[in-house]
């Protein structure tokens, strides 16, 4: 697996950082593919709220190196409604004022953005993650956050929906329904109510900087894809591959080759690498085999085949996957272009002052819903790793 490719410039909009242990992978990562930036997400998890704190440790070393994307957090909505360690899906949600959360919600985002963030990465469209929190994306308790973020002119990455095979039984992977990521047992949203709530929202809220995850699911729609991003000249898709992309654009070569030339100015580079993926022996090997896959596909014409390290990819109708050798000029916009006029040129800075303030906060809120699990609290070592430097 030979990262011999163009030398144009590449931001990777879209990994996960969870652990600041992980920080050296990630640089090597990038010195490997190689990355000029990254944009490092975080989303909500009711043990450490989420991986805001993370993210801040890696700006406050490398500020130049990186955008940041936050996530939620939702113990501020839900005040006294958790106790430690309860699980969301349990929670009474129609007990949550609406006109409290959006208020919250608005306020976190004004948050963020004074820290330094650059951005905000929402997984609450994943059809897992409503189930825990089944609150519609079009319900009034959000719309405080949509007209935030519109009036901060802050981008999106926004994981909406899966796979449509997902809802199949017949047809969902064995790698999906091990993963609780089949969702035609009736208690889950369908993907179309997904889709029309996103429709809602940007219907409302039209000047939204969006970045929908993983080609939004619309890999094996070509059409549908085309006609959404005409709609909504706000909106980008980003590349980050579940198993059945790229093995959807290869079934539709010719048309899918014309859809990222047509739209090369609304697609965002992405690999989707995870930070807790790299804690397994195999994990190094599957971040690079994506990164690698994905630059494959985009600027090589010729057929290869999956590192083996991404065995979930392999499917059974295709023996290969064929690149599409786009352009130069496409690429680079791909590569790092579109990512900068919606996130800008360069990541903002971090205002040390309004971080170790949050830090501070997000330590406390930890401490009181901590279960005895070890989850351990980052924001406090985070915090003093700050204040140490």
């Amino acid at each position: 697996m030979e990262f011999d490719f163009l030398g144009i410039p590449v931001i990777d909009g879209h990994i996960h950082f969870a652990s600041p242990e992980h920080m050296g992978d990630i640089l090597k990562i990038m010195d490997a593919v190689p990355f000029t930036k990254v944009n490092l997400v975080s989303v909500p998890f009711p043990g450490t709220l989420n991986q805001n704190a993370a993210l801040i440790y890696f700006k406050a070393l490398a500020p130049d190196k990186v955008y940041l994307s936050g996530g939620l957090d939702y113990s501020q909505v839900l005040v006294d409604k958790v106790q430690p360690g309860q699980d969301w899906g349990t929670i009474d949600w129609t007990a949550v004022d609406a006109e409290a959360m959006s208020t919250t919600l608005a306020r976190q985002i004004d948050v963020l953005k004074w820290m330094g963030f650059d951005g905000l990465k929402l997984i609450e469209g994943k059809p897992t993650f409503r189930k825990q929190v089944p609150i519609p994306l079009d319900a009034p308790h959000y719309e405080g956050l949509w007209a935030a973020l519109e009036r901060h002119d802050m981008p999106v990455i926004f994981h909406v929906a899966d796979p449509e095979e997902d809802w199949d039984e017949a047809h969902a992977s064995p790698w999906a329904k091990e993963r609780g990521w089949f969702y035609g047992d009736g208690t889950f949203p369908t993907k179309e109510a997904l889709y029309a709530e996103v429709d809602h929202v940007l219907a409302r809220h039209p000047t939204l900087k969006l970045v929908l995850a993983h080609f939004y699911f619309l890999s094996a729609d070509l059409g549908r894809a085309a006609a959404f991003l005409d709609r909504h000249p706000s909106v980008c898709f980003d590349l980050t591959p579940g198993n059945e992309m790229i093995s959807n654009f290869t079934r539709n070569y010719d048309s899918a080759k014309r859809f990222f030339i047509d739209y090369g100015d609304r697609l965002v580079y992405g690999t989707d690498i995870a930070t807790w993926g790299l804690s397994r022996p195999e994990g190094m090997e599957h971040a690079l085999g994506t990164a690698w896959a994905v630059r494959m596909y985009l600027e090589k014409d010729t057929f290869f085949e999956p590192p083996e390290a991404l065995v979930n990819w392999r499917e059974p109708d295709l023996t290969g996957f064929r690149g599409f050798g786009l352009p130069p000029d496409v690429l680079a916009r791909i590569y790092h272009g579109n990512f900068e006029r919606l996130f800008g040129e360069t990541p903002a800075a971090l205002n040390r002052d309004a971080a170790i303030g949050e830090l501070a906060r997000m330590a406390s809120q930890i401490d009181r819903l901590s279960s005895g699990e070890d989850h351990g609290n980052p924001a406090r070592e985070v915090l003093r790793a700050l204040q140490g430097m």
